[in-house]
Formats: structure tokens, C-alpha cells, sequence
């Protein structure tokens, strides 16, 4: 199984989701633990343009980067699609 962190960034959203939709949260959270389960076992999709990939839960959109040589997973953000995408296409 591979351990997850996140980011401050991630951290944040997910704090301020939380005091507003705990129900998402929890459901963003199981996602992420679901990902770290199976992360061996399915294909990651890519963001277009950048190097990080994306979890989709509901209306929400958590870019993640996968470290395979060391089991890990650093979530980047939690956003809605378009606020997601938005940031990580300034990224690079």
C-alpha cells in the first residue's frame, strides 16, 4: 500500500471543505485512501501539460503527484474541475 500526504496547499482546501461539506471531505478522503490501496493496480490519468495526474471525486478534482520508487502519493490540491485545472495549468 502506498502512504499519502498532502501538501499545505491540499491541506487547506481540505480543512475549508470540511467546515462547509463534511459529507465531500469524507468522501474525498476515502477516495484518496481507496488510490493508496490500488495505486499498483490501475492507471493513473495524466493532467494534459503537467506532470501530475488526477483523482476525480464528485465535483471535486484532486491532483496528486505518484512517487512509485518510494510507495507514495502527495495530493496537490482539492478543487472544484475548473479551480483545480486552472491551477495546476500555471503550474506547468
Amino acid at each position: 500500500m502506498y502512504r499519502y500526504e498532502f501538501t499545505p496547499k491540499a491541506q487547506a482546501a481540505l480543512r475549508k471543505l470540511a467546515r462547509r461539506n463534511l459529507k465531500a471531505t469524507q468522501a474525498i478522503i476515502r477516495k484518496i485512501q481507496w488510490l493508496a490501496e490500488h495505486a499498483d493496480e490501475i492507471t493513473h490519468q495524466p493532467i494534459k501539460g503537467s506532470h501530475f495526474f488526477s483523482l476525480h471525486s464528485g465535483p471535486f478534482r484532486i491532483p496528486y503527484l505518484l512517487d512509485a520508487a518510494n510507495q507514495r502519493i502527495v495530493v496537490d490540491d482539492i478543487a472544484q474541475h475548473d479551480n483545480a485545472y486552472g491551477r495546476i495549468n500555471k503550474l506547468g
